[in-house]
């Protein structure tokens, strides 16, 4: 995580750290201002001049947690590869990052599930920037000729639910087998499968591209 520029992104950042640790010690439960602000040796009127609120600064949490992963999906929908490989580090390196965190600490992974479904709304908002950038290399792979006659929209369920391991982050503890060598193959049979199923529908000539609402 990049180093804060000024004190005040600093003393920012040392809330939010502040506010990790106590969810680490006491699990799923949201911290209060006085907590935060016992814990870094401040006034809570102190603490309301860099989050004005217990939930504006949960907020800030929360989008902390996801900043790694937007960065990921922006550098692969940036880059040069083609939209199969794409798809791949689309979901490979976000899954990657996800195993890591949950094996360095399972318990505080989990009580930020349980969190993020106390602020579904903020989380949500994440999961929509995904499956923007997951239609935007579905937009490129159907232009390079990916999926003939299928819509964005027609592609956006399936593949949510065949890759759900790999982006659902609560499933991690249920799936052991979840891997990359096992990503590399749903990837190339989800590719293949669709393709062929795409070439024989008789529907599928002349449907044009659209992209998700």
């Amino acid at each position: 995580m990049a180093r804060p520029h000024t004190d005040h992104e600093a003393t920012a950042e040392q809330l939010l750290e502040a506010c990790e640790q106590l969810i680490r010690e006491r699990g799923p439960v949201t911290p209060t201002i006085t907590d935060i602000a016992n814990a870094c040796g401040m006034s809570q009127s102190n603490v309301y001049r860099f989050f004005p609120s217990k939930e504006a600064l949960f907020e800030a949490s929360i989008e902390r947690w996801f900043k790694p992963f937007n960065e990921m999906m922006e550098e692969v929908v940036e880059s040069d590869l083609p939209p199969r490989e794409k798809l791949y580090q689309f979901f490979a390196r976000r899954f990657a990052e996800k195993r890591r965190r949950y094996e360095e600490d399972h318990d505080y992974f989990m009580a930020c599930m349980a969190l993020g479904e106390e602020h579904k709304e903020v989380v949500m908002s994440y999961v929509d920037l995904a499956d923007h950038y997951m239609a935007t290399i579905l937009a490129e792979a159907i232009s390079d000729g990916e999926f003939p006659g299928m819509t964005i929209d027609g592609l956006m369920s399936p593949i949510n639910l065949m890759l759900a391991p790999y982006c659902d982050p609560s499933l991690i503890p249920h799936y052991p087998s979840a891997n990359m060598e096992n990503l590399r193959i749903a990837i190339n049979t989800l590719f293949n499968g669709l393709n062929e199923k795409c070439a024989d529908a008789p529907e599928a000539k002349g449907t044009p591209l659209k992209l998700a609402s």
